[in-house]
């Protein structure tokens, strides 16, 4: 999926007809094609932050849901999403932020559900 941002941006676009303004510039967008959609990794800085600061978008740009945080022992270490990428085999990788260390996996987008969940560095 053809996508029309650049970091420090704050106007993400897509399909030639969709567009949305976020108040703070996202950390990170993602195209995806299986199933298609767009992730968007809102700003974790300017108050924006929240557990569940990651949305899909379909392609018409209406919300899909947003990714879910990891499991954690305890619910106050959550942080939120800072970053999501391809990695080079071409997956998908959300990184998550916790008051005991990151956390990064794979997530799902059609559930929200961060799988194969590992210690970030």
């Amino acid at each position: 999926m053809d996508i029309d941002w650049e970091a420090g941006s704050r106007t993400v676009r897509w399909g030639g007809a969709v567009e949305k303004t976020f108040a703070q510039p996202p950390a990170s967008v993602v195209g995806r094609d299986d199933p298609p959609g767009v992730l968007v990794v809102e700003a974790l800085e300017g108050g924006a932050a929240k557990p569940s600061n990651a949305v899909v978008f379909n392609e018409d740009g209406t919300e899909r849901l947003r990714l879910a945080p990891p499991h954690l022992p305890e619910p106050s270490w959550r942080i939120g999403y800072y970053m999501a990428y391809e990695d080079p085999q071409g997956r998908l990788v959300a990184v998550y932020a916790t008051r005991a260390g990151d956390l990064w996996g794979r997530p799902d987008l059609t559930t929200g559900e961060l799988l194969d969940v590992h210690e970030w560095r």
